[in-house]
């Protein structure tokens, strides 16, 4: 059960403890699975590229067709007043705007808007990530929705091998992980996949910084490269970027590029 204590969060214009919270069971976030989230840092009370995120989330809405009765300035100060009343170190806010009430259970209305703001840690650096890869594409993957219901059901598998999360790939051509974009290295180069994915903010963030110190390319990458790759690793909001160690039955180790960009992501949050 998850500890609600002392927490608070914003429903449709209001903030309060979480134990009150309420949506209608009628809601199709619930009965069909459309919304769409995002979901950013606050460090020391100052939200993380904070702009970028609520311009994601405004294209996820407008991507699938949803209303969001409230302003962008108007959930920039509730978001200021959930941090403010945390007071942690480092929180997680994941923003939700539901499919709404439908008469017919299925025509999206006027959204329910929810942010939830909970003590949050970040994934070891040093511990590293093994991958399974998986035939998949995201439906809407320029989206943010609410819809994981492939990696959710591969839990099992993926606790069977002992491996941390998935990697997609589509006609032998990579595109995410599960909640992350995937970068490689090979030869110097930092190469990541231009298409069939969500685009990152903090791939984004890489992607403004890395030539300080590599090349960039940008371009389908196969699964082949990713198993020949000298370095590769995910980012991510809740990664930043984290290293992957193995990728089904390929082993990798952590290398000096990705520490060096570990370290300008780190210089980016403190600007």
């Amino acid at each position: 059960m998850i500890n609600t204590k002392n927490q608070f969060v914003f429903v449709n214009g209001n903030i309060m403890p979480s134990e009150e919270a309420q949506i209608n069971i009628h809601d199709i976030a619930l009965l069909r699975g459309y919304g769409v989230f995002d979901f950013f840092r606050a460090i020391d009370g100052k939200p993380i590229f904070l702009e970028d995120y609520l311009d994601r989330f405004e294209r996820s809405l407008a991507g699938m067709h949803l209303s969001c009765p409230f302003s962008r300035d108007f959930l920039k100060q509730n978001i200021y007043k959930l941090i403010e009343l945390h007071d942690e170190p480092l929180l997680g806010i994941r923003m939700v705007c539901t499919g709404g009430y439908a008469d017919d259970v299925y025509t999206p209305t006027e959204g329910n808007v929810m942010m939830i703001a909970r003590p949050f840690q970040f994934h070891p650096y040093d511990k590293g990530l093994h991958l399974m890869s998986v035939a998949h594409q995201r439906e809407l993957y320029t989206v943010k929705s609410i819809n994981y219901i492939t990696p959710i059901s591969l839990l099992p598998t993926l606790k069977s091998i002992d491996a941390d999360d998935v990697l997609y790939h589509k006609n032998g051509y990579v595109t995410e992980s599960s909640r992350s974009n995937i970068f490689i290295i090979k030869s110097g180069v930092l190469i990541t996949p231009d298409i069939g994915m969500l685009e990152g903010i903090t791939r984004k963030r890489i992607i403004s910084i890395c030539q300080e110190v590599m090349p960039l390319e940008i371009r389908p990458v196969t699964l082949q490269e990713v198993y020949e790759a000298d370095e590769l690793f995910l980012s991510a909001s809740t990664k930043r970027i984290s290293p992957i160690t193995q990728i089904d039955h390929v082993k990798y180790e952590s290398g000096p590029f990705t520490q060096k960009l570990y370290g300008l992501i780190l210089v980016e949050e403190e600007k």
